[in-house]
């Protein structure tokens, strides 16, 4: 393996670990959202909103 091929590599990794944390970060805030009750609401009123949408 060259220098350039281990540079890629080191960049990719770096890269999937970025996107890795903020995915966890994303998971985390939903799980709160759900705990408390956020998300229901959410979804209600987007399904409120989407057949007053379609009328």
């Amino acid at each position: 393996m060259d220098f350039t091929q281990k540079m890629r590599l080191r960049g990719k990794a770096e890269e999937d670990l970025y996107f890795a944390q903020q995915d966890q970060a994303l998971i985390e805030a939903l799980h709160e959202m759900q705990e408390s009750g956020e998300i229901e609401k959410w979804h209600k009123s987007a399904k409120k909103e989407s057949k007053s949408e379609s009328q």
